[in-house]
């Protein structure tokens, strides 16, 4: 293999997660495992598939497949998606709290650090949980977004210590 081949393909390895992660993580290396893994060299395109298990730092993730991406040689713009029945995180946040979440596709945009989980999408965090279709969270602003279909709802469960941890 080229040394351009062998840049591009390291590259493609140092997927940045910084957004998702403690400030820490992402000074940490990306370790990612699977049962296969394919470059499309030509294309930036790197897939990971068979109990795939991406961590760096306090960021865990499981899923079935995980595709990343990146469409040019700018390594602040690269898109991740994971793919599972369903695709798990986990990780802790800055306050020391852990947040969890699942849906059958999550989709993480670096450049615009913008998370989108869609199909039974699940988000829980220090006892509350968020179910929707969709959650989307743009990160550098803190907006979450859930929406669900015409049929069904989004609901969100609130623990009581919660409420009145917010009227102190």
């Amino acid at each position: 293999m080229n040394r351009l081949k062998t840049s591009a393909l390291l590259c493609l390895l140092c997927v940045s997660t910084s957004s998702w992660a403690l400030k820490s993580d992402t000074k940490q290396p990306i370790n990612i495992s699977s049962n296969s893994q394919e470059l499309d060299v030509q294309n930036n395109i790197a897939t990971f598939t068979g109990n795939v298990r991406l961590r760096q730092g306090t960021i865990d993730i499981h899923a079935d497949k995980v595709v990343v991406t990146r469409p040019n040689s700018n390594a602040k713009e690269q898109t991740i998606v994971a793919y599972g029945e369903p695709a798990t995180f986990h990780q802790i946040m800055d306050d020391g709290k852990p947040i969890d979440g699942e849906a059958l596709k999550m989709r993480y945009e670096t450049k615009t650090e913008f998370l989108k989980m869609t199909d039974k999408a699940v988000l829980n965090q220090d006892g509350t949980e968020m179910k929707g279709n969709v959650i989307t969270y743009k990160i550098d602003e803190q907006r979450l977004v859930a929406k669900s279909g015409d049929k069904q709802r989004v609901t969100t469960v609130i623990q009581p210590n919660q409420l009145n941890n917010n009227k102190k």
